[in-house]
């Protein structure tokens, strides 16, 4: 995956193509190979859903990790109680155990949210990696969209009704 262009990268190169594009004399407008842009926004789409599966696998690999405490959490507190009835045979080891079964519960549930709040932090700080990129998408695009629209003589009013689209939210 190292030599492979991310999406915002494919971008940023397309943006290049446009920017670099030969100007129209006394003109804002300027000519562009259509096969090669169209060639290049085709290779973006394919490729974003690649992006959301890599998005995803993050976030799979992060609620594993989350189980993975939770379980070794959960022995923990096993073990601990384990202990605790082996030693409730006297009642001094009963008191001793009982205080040690204890702090080993409330560490491992302090480990437990610690890791939680580690792993909810790191799927924070990808999503929002995410949604950055996403952002710069849709803004490149809309921007590419204009221009296309401007140049080709297209109806921009028609172009700004599909670009202000409804877009879908999630809850949460």
């Amino acid at each position: 995956m190292a030599d492979r262009e991310t999406v915002e990268e494919k971008l940023t190169l397309l943006r290049e193509m446009i920017a670099q594009a030969r100007a129209m004399p006394m003109s804002a407008s300027c000519v562009i190979n259509r096969g090669e842009v169209l060639g290049a926004i085709d290779d973006v789409i394919e490729h974003l859903p690649d992006e959301i599966e890599e998005a995803q696998s993050v976030i799979d690999a992060s609620h594993a990790k989350v189980a993975e405490g939770e379980a070794e959490a959960a022995r923990m507190i096993r073990d601990a109680r384990e202990k605790a009835l082996e030693l409730a045979q006297h009642s001094e080891i009963v008191r001793v155990a009982q205080e040690t079964a204890d702090r080993i519960r409330t560490d491992a549930e302090n480990e437990a949210a610690a890791l939680r709040r580690e792993t909810d932090g790191f799927i924070d700080s990808r999503m929002a990696s995410f949604e950055s990129v996403l952002h710069k998408t849709t803004s490149q695009v809309k921007t590419a969209r204009l221009r296309l629209a401007e140049r080709s003589d297209l109806d921009a009013e028609e172009t700004q009704l599909t670009m202000q689209m409804p877009r879908i939210q999630t809850a949460g």
